[in-house]
């Protein structure tokens, strides 16, 4: 029988925690364990024989979920942490202490299930471990947002603590690629040495050669002298390549034998130079699209994609209560950040009132995190007062809820009771002859099945099921239920 530890200073967070666990089939009958303190935790990790704890980060209490992790883990307690405010510094820490996985707040209740047999699958497998974590340094990031994008954003730079691999960096404009490079260079082992971050959209070809790979004297007009490439500056560090998507064909050769054999050459130069450099690249496009259209090089792409962060626009950055449909977005989140910014650099507290906050939370953000900083710049030097109010807000904003962007939406009355009634009827066959209702998981897929069958267009379906496309594409892909 599994043992597992649950541990939030919400009494009813337990409880529904339990009842959780209690449903879970297949995996035996589990003792749980309830704890609203930490004191309460440490007592029963030391008193008891655990496989798994199910912790909340932010106890309102001295100790936190990491502490308890750093007790559990010389006990071979195996850990999920929870919270509803994640950080990329928390997740790092998580990682480096032994944490199975890091989940944000609300959880999905059949992914929690399943990291929950996985964890215990682990346990059983490898029995206890006695080697407990020591605890090192995270890194600074100003890397903002607690949704399950980002959660899964923050994991993924975890785990390339110790890792050299290349890492390609995807995003839409604005959504903060270079930060992430940063901060995975901040949590390397190769923070001690330099970073260098060059924009390759921004010079051309023999401007970018020369300041990659360096010249010689002579090499060119203007050429007075040996100068060393930003490669060779790099050398024992990393260098981040923005931009990658606009480098020429040409270039792209002599960026793969970089890459390859570790050597560059300096322009007007026969001799090669060994270099230690891990590469971090980013692009706004889809690289993979470029190469099916002969514009990029197929093994450049996949000595640049090693490992790929994909960094999500900020409208997609939210979580939809599965119970009550609410949607809680990382727009506020960032809106105090920056307003936290300029009360440092205008040394004034600035405060926006509700409505104006609704109104940026609703609009779209075309431009992501880039936009929000700009527009938070905007209203803090132009605004009348301290507080923030609507009238403060750019046009663009106050002129309509949201811009032409593709995003969940509420459905609404009208046309869309024609398309209910017909889901209504679609599933009323699920139940007849049936003496009990269907398991949870035939009742989703049935009404999966029954809203695709009217609606075959995936945008709509996702804006009828209250969730974004990348959500309805992987329960789609869970149920059995294909793209």
């Amino acid at each position: 029988m599994a043992r597992v530890l649950v541990v939030d200073d919400s009494a009813e967070t337990c409880d529904l925690l339990e009842l959780l666990l209690g449903q879970m089939g297949g995996q035996g009958k589990m003792e749980v364990a309830k704890a609203t303190t930490p004191e309460k935790a440490v007592k029963l990790l030391e008193g008891g024989s655990f496989d798994l704890m199910l912790s909340d980060v932010n106890l309102e209490a001295d100790r936190d979920g990491l502490d308890l992790l750093r007790i559990a883990k010389p006990l071979g307690v195996e850990t999920i942490l929870l919270t509803g405010f994640g950080t990329v510094e928390r997740a790092l820490e998580a990682v480096r202490e032994g944490a199975f996985d890091f989940v944000s707040k609300p959880w999905n209740n059949e992914e929690l299930k399943t990291l929950v047999r996985r964890a215990l699958q682990l346990r059983s497998a490898e029995g206890r471990s006695k080697t407990g974590g020591t605890r090192p340094r995270v890194a600074d990031s100003a890397i903002i947002g607690s949704s399950p994008q980002m959660m899964e954003v923050y994991k993924t730079i975890a785990s390339l603590q110790k890792s050299r691999s290349t890492v390609l960096i995807t995003g839409e404009s604005g959504t903060g690629k270079e930060l992430v490079a940063r901060t995975i260079f901040q949590s390397s082992d190769r923070r001690e040495g330099p970073f260098v971050a060059v924009n390759c959209g921004s010079l051309t070809e023999s401007l970018l050669e020369s300041e990659l790979f360096g010249h010689t004297k002579g090499a060119f007009t203007g050429a007075a002298g040996d100068k060393k490439g930003l490669f060779e500056e790099a050398h024992g560090g990393t260098i981040f390549l923005d931009e990658i998507g606009e480098i020429s064909p040409s270039f792209q050769v002599r960026l793969l034998r970089v890459l390859q054999d570790g050597e560059v050459r300096r322009v007007g130069s026969n001799k090669t130079v060994q270099v230690d450099v891990r590469v971090l690249a980013a692009t706004n496009k889809d690289l993979f699209e470029l190469v099916k259209a002969g514009k990029f090089r197929e093994d450049l792409y996949y000595r640049l994609n090693v490992v790929e962060i994909k960094l999500p626009p900020v409208r997609e950055r939210c979580t939809i209560d599965a119970a009550t449909q609410k949607k809680t977005s990382d727009v506020p989140l960032l809106i105090e950040f920056f307003l936290k910014e300029a009360d440092r650099r205008d040394g004034r507290q600035y405060r926006i009132r509700a409505d104006a906050m609704e109104m940026l939370t609703e609009y779209g953000w075309p431009g992501n995190v880039r936009e929000i900083a700009n527009v938070l710049e905007y209203v803090t030097q132009l605004s009348r007062g301290r507080q923030i109010t609507p009238d403060d807000l750019p046009e663009k904003i106050k002129g309509t809820a949201s811009p032409a962007v593709d995003r969940p939406a509420p459905v609404r009355s009208g046309a869309a009771s024609t398309t209910a009634s017909a889901v209504f009827a679609e599933l009323a066959e699920l139940f007849k002859g049936r003496s009990d209702p269907p398991p949870l998981e035939e009742l989703e897929r049935s009404y999966m099945q029954a809203v695709l069958k009217i609606e075959p267009k995936k945008g709509r379906v996702a804006e009828i099921l209250g969730i974004d496309r990348t959500t309805l594409y992987r329960r789609l892909r869970d149920l059995g239920l294909g793209e």
